[in-house]
């Protein structure tokens, strides 16, 4: 075989390769994730569940559902309640999200956390075992984040990024990376058949807090796991319910009301 053959056949195994990788699904296992999300400003702790599969991430919470697909880029939200759903695509919650949920910039520039220190083994508020970190973000808003992993469960960086909220059409924000830093696995590295991002290295952070300082008020949000698990979830759960209405998605919602305002007395669209 010539050379320019050879090169090419080596060319075309890489390509198709790496097309390989990257169809891998974030969750080529089920993953079942129950939290406990506690709000001091409502002063409420809720109970989320989390269903990793394939491609989707399913957040179900009382009686609504969401399920976000990363292969098809669109977001549909069930609110069995109201008999209502909705379907919106991921560059229009990418927009919101960009005007809600972007970080407070420090005076100098972006916003980054220190690497986080390790606070060795204790247990966490729900009893289990993990390894805790520290990390502090400093700017207009002071911020220190703890995150207790439990290396017993691996996932790649993509799915970690999913799990966060950090990826695509979420807001990356400074405790996204301390989490990753602090979750990435500390085993020897060898030699990879696929690519570091892709291979499942990365911990499941069982409780996340994140301590705010205001105007000499504190605040602390936190997020504890407090089961892990493979099941899938209930069919009924992520079913559109018979004689469900469509309707127009609150993220649509949020850019029809900026447009107003931007664009006193134009027509908006209402496309989801």
């Amino acid at each position: 075989m010539r050379p320019a053959a050879v090169a090419l056949s080596a060319l075309m195994c890489l390509v198709l390769e790496a097309a390989a990788f990257a169809a891998a699904p974030l969750f080529p296992t089920p993953l079942h994730i129950t939290r406990q999300v506690h709000d001091p400003i409502a002063g409420t702790t809720n109970v989320l569940d989390e269903y990793g599969i394939g491609n989707r991430l399913i957040s179900i919470r009382a009686e609504r559902t969401s399920i976000a697909d990363y292969e098809k880029g669109e977001l549909m939200e069930i609110d069995r309640k109201t008999g209502t759903y909705s379907i919106t695509r991921f560059d229009a919650v990418a927009k919101v999200a960009q005007v809600t949920g972007a970080p407070v910039a420090t005076k100098t520039g972006g916003l980054k956390p220190a690497a986080p220190q390790s606070l060795g083994m204790k247990a966490t508020r729900t009893g289990r075992n993990a390894e805790f970190f520290e990390a502090e973000v400093d700017g207009e808003v002071k911020q220190r984040v703890e995150i207790a992993v439990d290396r017993s469960t691996l996932v790649s960086k993509e799915a970690l990024e999913v799990l966060l909220g950090a990826a695509y059409p979420g807001v990356r924000r400074p405790e996204h990376d301390a989490v990753l830093s602090a979750a990435r696995s500390q085993r020897p590295r060898g030699v990879m058949t696929q690519s570091e991002s892709s291979e499942p290295a990365f911990a499941i952070p069982v409780e996340q807090t994140i301590h705010y300082e205001l105007d000499g008020q504190q605040l602390e949000f936190r997020t504890s796991v407090v089961r892990l698990g493979t099941e899938t979830p209930p069919a009924d759960l992520v079913s559109i319910p018979p004689g469900a209405r469509l309707v127009v998605s609150r993220y649509v919602a949020v850019m029809q009301e900026l447009e107003k305002l931007e664009h006193p007395g134009t027509p908006v669209s209402n496309d989801h």
